[in-house]
């Protein structure tokens, strides 16, 4: 059994948590996009290969918007190692969620610009199944090497207007992300529809070029949830096992 630890507050939509019987829950697939998109990054960046195909889907192999973009990447990915597909996670019962206020940071203007009320969750909670054993050890390479540049990226592009959010990132990365076996991005935590996943092409120049003139897009999301009352995005968590 898996244990889900949150490192800053989790949401998992504007709508507020699902609910069955009244009880919110995290949706499984929340979890599943969370390991996929590190998949992603990691994949692209140890096969030289399929990095190339990815170039050349966003230079000119897939015309439609930035969403169905990170989609068809999805799609090459499961192609390229189908044993993925067999991630599936039970949807995660939550206790404590509560109301919360949350800031809109806007990277390109490099300020907040709104705010939204959503329902955080910032516990602990059990997974009814753990990893497929045989993808357990490249599942947390590819968790580390994701979170570890995602953290980078994000505590750049905050530190000039949201300043309190250092400590943070600071700890996220000489703790955190050094300790956890699965350290994940998941839930809503930014409202863009391709989340996370362009991160995987941030080393490939030609690709991150095509990006912003195809798609209006780049690696990093322009617009990021941030908790003021946590002073730290949101979404950032990991998954240990019971005894560890």
């Amino acid at each position: 059994m898996l244990i889900l630890e949150t490192v800053s507050p989790l949401a998992a939509g504007e709508a507020g948590f699902p609910r069955r019987q009244g009880r919110p829950y995290l949706p499984g697939g929340a979890l599943r996009e969370a390991f996929l998109t590190a998949a992603l990054a990691y994949a692209i960046r140890r096969d030289a290969a399929f990095a190339a195909e990815m170039r050349r889907l966003v230079e000119h192999g897939f015309r439609g918007d930035a969403g169905g973009l990170a989609a068809a990447m999805e799609e090459a990915l499961l192609r390229r190692q189908p044993e993925l597909d067999a991630l599936e996670f039970a949807d995660v019962e939550l206790e404590g969620v509560r109301p919360e206020t949350v800031a809109v940071f806007d990277r390109r203007r490099g300020e907040v610009t709104g705010s939204l009320e959503l329902e955080t969750f910032g516990a602990t909670a059990a997974l009814a199944a753990g990893l497929p054993p045989e993808l357990e050890t490249w599942l947390s390479a590819a968790a580390r090497s994701y979170a570890e540049a995602l953290a980078t990226a994000e505590r750049e592009a905050l530190s000039g207007s949201l300043p309190r959010s250092q400590p943070f990132y600071q700890k996220l990365k000489s703790r955190v992300l050094k300790q956890a076996a699965w350290p994940l991005r998941a839930g809503y935590w930014t409202p863009d529809p391709q989340g996370g996943r362009f991160l995987a092409l941030a080393r490939l120049e030609s690709a991150v070029g095509a990006l912003r003139k195809r798609f209006d897009a780049a690696p990093l999301p322009r617009r990021i949830l941030y908790s003021p009352r946590a002073e730290a995005s949101l979404g950032w968590l990991v998954l240990r096992k019971e005894n560890g």
